[in-house]
């Protein structure tokens, strides 16, 4: 888990940094990897080439709150909502003006200076309750060019989908679902994404590899994560039932079982 903390005094920086990891260690028990920044610029400039989980932001980030010339926590809040990143945001902050400006950008909480350990406790459980709704940035991430080898053999996993692009690794999707103009990916630990994007693009560019296969209208299965057919429906590995077009349960099964016979065979 990636939880990036903008604040302009350093001992605040940590203070908050030790308290997410204790937080995230003793109630999900899950290491967190904690980037902290000075100023806006440099969060940005990291923001374009990584995505994060969770983001608190000190409204001010100046000791003079008249300045006008500083970019603030909420100039960084709708940079990111502009952008499409939903991740939640905490503002920290020593006065509650901000509170009403907070719902142009959804903000998931405010904690006020100095910070009371009951406070962030109970902010970060309505956020963390949050944060198990989304896909963990180990599965998405903004898209990006790179030239390296060891990126470029990373890369060849990678599919991108959506405007701005999401990129996600192939091999983790178990499923995708059509739901307007949106489509659904479940990934193999049982997590999900909901990308604004056209699910003819996602069938026609994951269909070319022959894990792939559309078993009816909108829904599109990673064979890798089937576990089993049963009444014309594929059963995949956690119990979800996948439906089967009945015109096409007979070559659909074939499919599967040439997929499988070829990939035991390879595995031999």
């Amino acid at each position: 888990m990636r939880i990036a903390i903008v604040e302009d005094h350093a001992a605040e920086r940590q203070l908050m940094a030790v308290m997410c990891a204790e937080y995230f260690k003793r109630t999900r028990d899950i290491g967190v990897e904690c980037v902290t920044f000075a100023d806006a610029e440099s969060f940005i400039e990291s923001w374009k080439d990584a995505r994060y989980d969770l983001l608190l932001l000190d409204c001010y980030l100046s000791d003079d709150e008249t300045a006008t010339h500083a970019a603030t926590g909420l100039d960084i809040a709708r940079t990111l909502r502009r952008q499409n990143d939903d991740c939640p945001i905490v503002f920290i902050t020593s006065s509650t003006d901000f509170a009403v400006l907070g719902y142009e950008v959804q903000a998931s909480g405010y904690l006020l200076k100095p910070l009371n350990h009951d406070a962030f406790h109970a902010t970060m459980d309505r956020v963390a309750a949050q944060l198990d709704t989304k896909t963990p940035v180990t599965h998405l991430k903004k898209h990006q060019s790179t030239g390296n080898a060891q990126s470029s053999t990373d890369a060849a996993w990678q599919v991108a989908f959506g405007n701005p692009a999401i990129t996600m690794d192939r091999r983790l999707i178990a499923y995708a679902l059509s739901s307007a103009h949106y489509v659904e990916f479940t990934f193999a630990d049982g997590t999900c994404a909901k990308i604004r994007t056209n699910f003819s693009d996602v069938e026609h560019r994951l269909t070319v590899f022959s894990n792939f296969y559309r078993t009816a209208r909108g829904v599109l299965v990673n064979f890798d994560y089937v576990s089993g057919i049963s009444n014309n429906e594929f059963v995949m590995k956690g119990g979800k039932h996948i439906p089967i077009t009945k015109t096409a349960v007979t070559t659909t099964c074939r499919k599967y079982a040439e997929y499988t016979f070829t990939r035991m065979r390879m595995e031999d």
